[in-house]
């Protein structure tokens, strides 16, 4: 075997290996081999993606596969997962790995090559679930749309005919507006912050999807027989609570049963069949527009279709593994990915290096918040107190407890106390806090009236155009969300709205100023629809997918709803005021003015999403590791290790300087990208390669 040498111990390169004697066969070391230096996790400032395995010889590789299996219930699995912890320990030599089969070996040579039609059966159905779970989500949003030409007057709100012919007092305009924006704040206030207690008290992120989904029928329902705004408006609180609870969840379920090297493609479903589902819901109103008078009863009542198919295939689908393994479950964990994966190698590497990542992030965890590890089978250490290097007392636990649960208010707390998981906060609120900065809400939720005022029409013979006017930008939305499949991957979402973002604020730009055309002018509903329909284009291909796709991502499994909920909270809180207030402003300042604010605003989100927002796909990190060039979710850690103010000054002293040297000057010499901030372990330098070579 080749000799193994040391790395160094400081300033982000390998750690020195720590080698047991061959004969030792103590459990301790099965604890003890996936701790890394703490600052790769607290300080990780020369941007090492991490593998704990890199650094062990294959016995010990074996010796602890061997206490994984007996602690997990899996010694009948034990000669696939040995197979798959060597592969783990260097992705580039798999081949080498002794007794893998033939089918294996084809298996693993085109692991990263398929795409989602080439994943196994219970993969693709859980996605489809998911995508149906999205298109409620979107129905939900357009049936108002719809409902909202007619339902004012026949619930008393006489004098709101159209947003500038409104009473002078305001009071219908604000009835109207919190009636709209109920929803969205029932969802950001109360909704998503039960998305943590369901999947905790109900055991699975099924059960939470499952829960919201009957609220959410029992609301349509409920709403399509009401008789006055005050009945109407409670039945879209509870219509926003189920809203809510599934934003939260279904992202995260899709990040956590999606292979590595499409994950974004598979999460981005979220808001690509959200936009089909708004799609639905304005072909629905279309359809039902005839009926007469109680053509809005039917219009909110249609996304019951979709909710009922929702439901009847929620328990069709496995359980999320990585929910499974946070509650000890590791024999249903590796269950669910062998119907996730198919193959039983694949599952078992899945399987292992999570876990084996967990162990480290455990162990940090642990460390922050005031316990010391001990072997998980010394019960002597149990909970005593034991001094630190420091002389302070600390309790201990075994260290398969190291993960123990914590409580809701812990893990919030968590969000902000914990470096790592602070800029992981930090980011996802910026890109939830940007898709309601960059005005397409406002275009969504009062599409509608918008082209209705525009039309200069009667309002009778005026009221089938906005809706296919509505209609039309549905399918835009939809349809140019394509694009990002393959970019949201490959290019990462970082990049995807930075090159949307200014295109969308020039085209809101747009089609804000096209209502200064004259309204007697032929062009003038023509040119708003015109460059409303470019904005759509350009946010279906940005800033449509990426924010739920990275918010899903960027947390740590023990605080993943959690995050998740406080971005969705910060998403759907802006959509709610920006329905309460977009009526009455409108009166204030007109489209024109309005659409010029979100314009600057769009702006705002870029500087924002330029400093604050990390890449998460595998195109974010330098060097090759074979099939490990896609980040998984663990792997995240490491690139949130990474400070705020390193990620700044790359940004400016590096980025930037390459975009004018490759964008503007076009210098040929210039590389196709810049200088990577994060690199894989061992390709930051080869000749301290700390990894034999020879399995």
């Amino acid at each position: 075997m080749e000799t193994v040498q040391p790395g160094r111990q400081q300033g982000g390169q390998f750690p020195r290996q720590r080698s047991i004697p061959s004969n030792d066969t103590s459990s301790d070391y099965a604890d003890s081999v996936v701790e890394l230096p703490e600052s790769l996790l607290a300080g990780n400032d020369e941007g090492l993606v991490d593998n704990p395995l890199l650094r062990l010889r294959p016995d010990e590789v074996e010796r602890l596969v061997h206490r994984f299996v007996k602690d997990h219930g899996l010694v009948n699995q034990q000669d696939v997962f040995i197979k798959a912890g060597k592969i783990l320990r260097d992705p580039e030599a798999w081949q080498s790995v002794p007794r893998l089969s033939a089918e294996e070996k084809v298996v693993l040579q085109y692991e990263t090559r398929g795409g989602f039609w080439s994943q196994p059966k219970g993969l693709q159905v859980t996605i489809i679930t998911l995508c149906v779970a999205a298109i409620v989500q979107g129905w939900n949003q357009t049936g108002t749309n719809g409902a909202n030409l007619n339902w004012p007057e026949q619930m008393g709100l006489t004098e709101l005919t159209d947003l500038k012919g409104v009473d002078k007092t305001g009071r219908d305009t604000w009835i109207f507006g919190i009636v709209n924006a109920a929803p969205y704040l029932s969802a950001s206030l109360v909704g998503c912050w039960l998305s943590d207690p369901l999947n905790e008290y109900f055991f699975g992120r099924r059960a939470a999807i499952c829960v919201s989904a009957a609220v959410i029928m029992a609301s349509v329902v409920g709403g399509a027989c009401t008789h006055t705004w005050q009945e109407l408006l409670v039945c879209r609180i509870l219509l926003g609570i189920g809203m809510g609870c599934k934003a939260s969840v279904v992202p995260v379920f899709a990040a956590e049963v999606a292979p590595a090297h499409i994950r974004g493609s598979l999460v981005m479903n979220w808001q690509l069949f959200d936009a089909f589902g708004i799609f639905l819901g304005f072909t629905a109103n279309l359809v039902v527009s005839h009926v007469g008078h109680t053509a809005w009863r039917w219009q909110i009542a249609s996304s019951v279709l979709p909710t009922i198919v929702l439901l009847s295939l929620i328990y069709v689908c496995p359980e999320s593994p990585r929910f499974l393994m946070k509650r000890g479950h590791y024999q249903e964990a590796y269950q669910s990915l062998i119907l996730l994966r198919f193959y039983p190698i694949l599952a078992a590497k899945e399987l292992f290096y999570i876990h084996c990542q967990r162990e480290v992030e455990a162990n940090f965890l642990a460390r922050r918040r005031g316990y010391l590890l001990t072997a998980a089978h010394d019960s002597s250490t149990g909970n005593d107190a034991t001094a630190d290097d420091g002389g302070s007392k600390k309790k201990t636990v075994p260290s398969r407890q190291s993960a123990r649960p914590i409580d809701f208010w812990q893990k919030l707390s968590e969000l902000f106390t914990i470096p790592r998981n602070r800029r992981a906060l930090i980011a996802a609120v910026v890109c939830m806090i940007s898709q309601q900065l960059c005005g397409v809400n406002v275009l969504v939720f009062f599409s509608s009236t918008f082209f209705r005022d525009a039309s200069n029409q009667p309002r009778k013979s005026a009221y089938m155009q906005p809706l296919f006017l509505s209609w039309g930008l549905g399918l835009a939305n939809f349809v140019f969300a394509f694009p990002a499949y393959y970019f949201i991957d490959s290019k990462g979402r970082r990049w995807l709205l930075l090159v949307t973002i200014p295109l969308m604020a020039l085209s809101i730009l747009g089609a804000g100023m096209s209502f200064l055309i004259p309204a007697d002018n032929h062009a003038h509903g023509p040119v708003i629809a015109f460059w409303t329909f470019v904005f759509f284009i350009f946010y279906s291909c940005g800033m449509g997918p990426v924010p739920f796709t990275l918010s899903a991502e960027v947390f740590p499994l023990e605080s993943r709803v959690v995050g998740m909920s406080f971005a969705v909270f910060c998403n759907l809180f802006g959509a709610g005021i920006l329905a309460l207030f977009v009526p009455p402003l409108t009166i204030a300042i007109d489209p024109p003015g309005l659409l010029g604010i979100f314009a600057f605003l769009n702006v705002v989100a870029f500087f924002l999403v330029f400093f604050f927002v990390r890449e998460t796909a595998g195109a974010a990190v330098g060097g090759s590791l074979g099939s490990m060039i896609s980040v998984s979710l663990e792997e995240l850690n490491y690139i949130f290790a990474v400070s705020t103010a390193k990620h700044a000054v790359y940004q400016i002293r590096t980025v930037l300087p390459w975009a004018w040297q490759y964008y503007i000057k076009r210098d040929k010499s210039c590389s196709d990208q810049p200088q990577k901030l994060y690199q894989w372990a061992d390709a930051r330098d080869q000749e301290l390669h700390v990894v034999p070579r020879t399995v």
